[in-house]
């Protein structure tokens, strides 16, 4: 008797402490189910990119406006890098760089404007932002990006389109300020690229016949058609946006190599780690002689006496380290002074190069 007791004892024990977790099954069985009906929701009724580029999208990627916008500090100065040089007009100037080449701000002229002071021509400012030296030479064209092979459509609809370069980068263009990309060319056919969702798209410009690209395919930029025969400077401030020495000079000489001219003049870095500015400069004025500029030199020895630049006891600790006089820097690019001190260095350095000499008739 007191057995089947225990047992009916036994069997409400197993039943009550087994409930919860039924509960817990049932609930965790819903949740899933919960997550199952969501994906299934997103799956069917998600957001898709458009099939075409809006009209406004592909006007500001082919920055078709610029010439009534200022993109690069100079006041009252259009954004003319697409331009055809005229050949009646002194030879111009195409200057590529980061920061240091273009301005702080709108209201701070860049060196380039007062290069184009003192040169009396046209130059071109092909600066972008904090650009690494490999975005850069891809604008330019001396290591140019590679499409994988695609498919480009008869009509204008974009296509999602895979690049990077002979070194296996993926670049990081910045679509802000055109420095002479956009419209670009791939197989020949013209449009423009874009990083519209999160990956680069290529739109062509107008319909025509489906292109397949079998091969890795340059992506041909505007400035490699227009500015392959300007004089030339190749100038990046920041050392942080250069690799080592042995591949920034390899670089170099391929954007060198890539000019239908040999009216050029690479400058070094002013800025970052010391250590690697003075490394990258040694290398670089050996490979490139009397057609390197060793701007921090110049800016750190000669400049502060010439200009009789002052300095206060704070500025004279970081200037001992190896840093430049705060007097010639705005943030990540050149202050107003520094800017026309080096406008004016970098101009006497092409005319003792005698590059304003013949010039195109």
């Amino acid at each position: 008797m007191f057995g089947f007791r225990n047992n009916k004892r036994r069997e409400r024990y197993e039943e009550n402490s087994s409930f919860p977790e039924r509960i817990v099954i049932i609930l965790t069985i819903l949740v899933f189910a919960a997550v199952v009906l969501l994906c299934i929701f997103k799956f069917v009724f998600k957001e898709e990119a458009p099939e075409q580029i809006t009209p406004e999208d592909y006007t500001q990627f082919s920055h078709e406006n610029d010439f009534s916008r200022n993109v690069y500090g100079e006041v009252n100065t259009p954004n003319m890098e697409n331009t055809v040089s005229d050949p009646d007009d002194p030879l111009p100037i195409s200057c590529w760089g980061d920061s240091y080449t273009i301005s702080s701000d709108y209201t701070t002229p860049s060196y380039v404007a007062y290069l184009s002071k003192n040169a009396i021509r046209i130059c071109y400012n092909l600066g972008v932002g904090e650009g690494s030296l490999e975005d850069i030479a891809a604008r330019q064209g001396g290591v140019p990006l590679y499409v994988a092979p695609m498919d480009i459509p008869a009509r204008m609809n974009y296509r999602e389109i895979a690049i990077s370069n002979e070194y296996g980068h993926v670049p990081n263009i910045d679509f802000d300020k055109n420095s002479g990309f956009n419209p670009c060319k791939i197989a020949g056919i013209e449009g423009i690229l874009s990083n519209f969702y999160g990956t680069y798209k290529f739109t062509r410009s107008a319909s025509g016949f489906e292109q397949i690209v079998l091969e890795p395919t340059p992506v041909v930029t505007k400035a490699m058609e227009l500015r392959r025969d300007d004089i030339t400077v190749l100038f990046v401030g920041n050392v942080a946006n250069l690799p080592d020495s042995a591949k920034t000079t390899d670089i170099y000489k391929k954007m060198v190599g890539f000019l239908n001219t040999d009216k050029y003049l690479v400058i070094g870095p002013i800025r970052g780690d010391i250590n690697k500015v003075k490394e990258i400069n040694s290398a670089l004025a050996g490979a490139f002689g009397n057609k390197f500029l060793d701007l921090y030199s110049y800016l750190y020895n000669d400049a502060p006496k010439e200009y009789q630049i002052s300095v206060n006891e704070k500025d004279k600790a970081s200037i001992a380290a190896g840093n430049l006089p705060a007097n010639y820097i705005n943030n990540n690019s050149f202050s107003k002074q520094g800017a026309e001190i080096v406008g004016k260095k970098v101009s006497d350095t092409l005319a003792a190069l005698k590059y304003y000499e013949q010039e195109k008739k």
